[in-house]
């Protein structure tokens, strides 16, 4: 983790404030899963107990068709064999097995299509985007980080994306979070900018994308249908190109020394010191 920390600062330019030589960042991998998550680790299911109850229904006609079925089958050997004495005896019993099962196969037809409708309605569209804080949560504070290996695990499988990697594009989001959040600039200031989610979030998700574009599709493919599957806003890829991120980390560095100013505010007054620096070049 040390390793991966440190490449982490260095891409971003900003690094953990440090204690006797050891940067003061806690990161915490933890087997619980978190309320946020209940729905993902359930399953894909609008309303589970009902789908329950509809395998059950289904397993019991299925199982009552079957005992109908079962003591009367020896009597048909038999009687494929040697045909039966009493010719009246076979019709009663034929007729009595044919309307039984047209009832049973009625009732069983009818619990296997109310059961289809209900998978039917079940979706991803049920479960995401679900909370960010069902794979993760930051405190400020400190600064740490507590993973949740479960859920992030389940979204892996539901989504047939290698888990280790899957968890390793996960643990750069939130290192740079923590960073973004709480880490010191080059000058050796902190700038704690507090809880901002949306501007924060959207800051890290570049940030991130741009450290595993540079290691491999598999990382950063990942990483996108996770940001999707939490509702995270995915920058464009302009915003990725070498100028633009120095326009980005400027305007960054503005907006955690300035808490008073929006990101946005940041973005313009970045934006437009650039324009009149271009503006002064050309007049030059």
């Amino acid at each position: 983790m040390s390793s991966l920390r440190l490449e982490i600062e260095q891409s971003m330019g900003l690094k953990f404030p440090e204690k006797n030589g050891a940067a003061l960042v806690k990161f915490e991998e933890s087997l619980e899963i978190p309320r946020a998550a209940e729905a993902l680790m359930r399953g894909l299911y609008r309303d589970p107990e009902r789908v329950r109850q509809g395998f059950k229904r289904l397993h019991q006609e299925t199982g009552s068709m079957i005992e109908l079925l079962m003591p009367r089958r020896s009597r048909l050997r038999e009687w494929s064999d040697a045909l039966p004495e009493r010719p009246k005896d076979a019709e009663a019993f034929l007729k009595e097995t044919t309307d039984q099962l047209l009832v049973k196969e009625q009732r069983l037809v009818q619990a296997g299509r109310d059961l289809l409708g209900q998978l039917q309605e079940s979706g991803l569209e049920d479960i995401f985007p679900v909370s960010l804080s069902a794979f993760g949560v930051c405190s400020y504070r400190e600064p740490s980080v507590k993973l949740y290996l479960k859920p992030l695990g389940r979204f892996a499988e539901i989504n047939q994306i290698n888990p280790d990697s899957l968890r390793q594009a996960v643990r750069v989001h939130f290192l740079c979070l923590l960073l973004i959040i709480a880490g010191e600039d080059l000058d050796g200031q902190v700038f704690a900018r507090g809880v901002e989610e949306e501007a924060t979030n959207w800051l890290t998700t570049l940030y991130t994308i741009r450290y595993l574009k540079r290691q491999s599709a598999e990382l950063a493919h990942g990483y996108l249908e996770w940001v999707k599957a939490w509702g995270g806003k995915i920058p464009n890829q302009t915003m990725l190109n070498d100028r633009v991120c120095e326009k980005t980390r400027a305007a960054m560095i503005f907006w955690r020394r300035h808490l008073n100013i929006s990101w946005a505010e940041c973005w313009h007054i970045v934006s437009q010191f650039e324009s009149e620096s271009a503006h002064d070049l050309e007049i030059n």
